[in-house]
C-alpha cells in the first residue's frame, strides 16, 4: 500500500478529514458572523474555506470529479460547520483552542494527501509540494479574498502555511525513498506539531522590513570605519598597545573625514554609547601610530567629538600631526 491509498482508504484518516472540513467550516462561519452574513453568505464561505484547497487541487491534476463533490460528505460537513456557527455563537478561549488543534491537524492531513495525489499523477517534487501546501491552505486563502481581506498565511501570523510545507515535504520524502505507507504519517505529525507550537508560542517568519537594507553605501562604509576604530581603540585599552595598521594591505586604515555628513551622524548615532576619556598611548618614540599606518606616534587619541561631522577620533583630521600632548581637531559644527 502506498502512502496515497493509507490516506484516502484508511477509515480513521477519513474521519479526521471530515472533521477538519468541518471545523473549517465552523472557523468560516465564525468569520461570517463578525461580518453579518446572512444564510446564503454563512454557506458559500463555509463551502469555500472548508472544500477550497482540494477543489484546487483536483482541478490542476485534471481528476476528474473532485472529490470534495465525489459523495455527499465533504458538502455535508461543510455545510454543517457553517450552520453550527450560524445557530449557535461558538466564541471562548476553549472554543478557539479546540478550532485551533483540529484546524491544524486537517491541514496537516490535507498537505500530505495533496503531495500524494500529485505525485502520484507524475508530478515533478517541486509542483507536488506546492500543490500539497495549496491543498492545505487555499481554502483559507480563497476565504479571506471573498471577505476583502489580505490572506492570513501573508504575514503576521503564527507559522501555518510552513507546517503544511515540513508536512508537504516529508510527504515526498517517504515517497521518493520508498519507505512503508505508515512512515507518512510522521510527516504528517512533524507539520502539525510545528504549527502547533508556533500558534501556542506565536512564532512568525520574519517580515519584510526586518530584514531589508535601509543602509546607503557610503553609510555601510562609515560604520564599517568606525566598528574598526571602535575595535582598535579596545585592544588599545585593554593591552596598552597601540595597534599595528598597513595600510598597504588594508582598505579601511586611513580613517580619514567621513565625505558623507549623513553617514557620519548615523555612525555617530548607532555608536554614540562609545563616547568618553581621552585614551592614553606610549609617547612619541612608539613605532606605529594608532590605527593610521603613519610611522610616529601620537600621546593620546582625543574623546569622540560630539559634531555632526562623522570623524570622531582621529587626530589627523586638520591634517596636524603634532606632539604627545596636542589633541587636534576633531570638528567645528558644535555639539550634537
Amino acid at each position: 500500500m502506498d502512502p496515497l491509498q493509507l490516506l484516502v482508504t484508511n477509515d480513521f484518516l477519513r474521519v479526521l478529514d471530515l472533521i477538519g472540513v468541518f471545523v473549517m467550516g465552523v472557523a468560516a462561519g465564525a468569520l461570517a458572523s463578525r461580518l453579518n452574513f446572512d444564510a446564503v453568505g454563512f454557506a458559500i464561505i463555509g463551502i469555500v474555506a472548508g472544500l477550497g484547497g482540494g477543489l484546487v487541487r483536483d482541478l490542476i491534476l485534471d481528476y476528474g470529479t473532485p472529490a470534495a463533490f465525489d459523495g455527499p460528505w465533504y458538502l455535508t460537513c461543510a455545510l454543517a460547520g457553517s450552520l453550527f456557527t450560524f445557530v449557535i455563537a461558538a466564541d471562548g478561549p476553549w472554543w478557539r483552542g479546540l478550532v485551533t488543534v483540529l484546524d491544524i491537524a486537517a491541514m496537516a492531513l490535507w498537505a500530505a494527501t495533496g503531495t500524494a495525489k500529485s505525485i502520484g499523477y507524475g508530478l515533478d517534487p517541486l509542483p507536488a509540494i506546492l500543490l500539497g501546501v495549496t491543498s492545505a491552505v487555499g481554502g483559507g486563502v480563497i476565504r479571506d479574498v471573498l471577505v476583502g481581506r489580505i490572506p492570513a498565511i501573508f504575514g503576521g501570523g503564527p507559522l501555518y502555511a510552513t507546517g503544511a510545507l515540513v508536512t508537504a515535504i516529508g510527504t515526498w520524502g517517504v515517497t521518493a525513498m520508498g519507505l512503508e505507507s505508515p512512515y507518512v504519517l510522521v510527516a504528517v505529525a512533524l507539520g502539525a506539531l510545528l504549527a502547533g507550537l508556533a500558534a501556542w508560542r506565536r512564532w512568525s517568519l520574519p517580515a519584510h522590513g526586518e530584514w531589508q537594507v535601509t543602509m546607503s553605501a557610503s553609510q555601510v562604509k562609515a560604520l564599517v570605519r568606525r566598528t574598526r576604530r571602535s575595535e582598535r581603540e579596545r585592544v588599545a585599552q585593554e593591552t596598552g598597545a597601540i595597534p599595528v595598521v598597513d595600510a598597504t594591505v588594508d582598505d579601511l586604515a586611513d580613517d580619514i573625514s567621513f565625505l558623507d555628513a549623513d553617514a557620519g551622524q548615523y555612525a555617530e548615532r548607532a555608536f554614540a554609547d562609545h563616547d568618553g576619556d581621552a585614551v592614553r598611548f606610549p609617547g612619541p618614540d612608539s613605532e606605529h601610530g594608532y590605527g593610521h599606518g603613519h610611522g610616529h606616534g601620537t600621546g593620546h587619541v582625543a574623546p569622540r567629538s560630539t559634531d555632526g561631522s562623522g570623524d570622531t577620533d582621529n587626530p589627523d583630521s586638520t591634517g596636524e600631526t603634532d606632539g604627545a600632548d596636542d589633541t587636534g581637531s576633531t570638528g567645528t559644527d558644535g555639539a550634537r
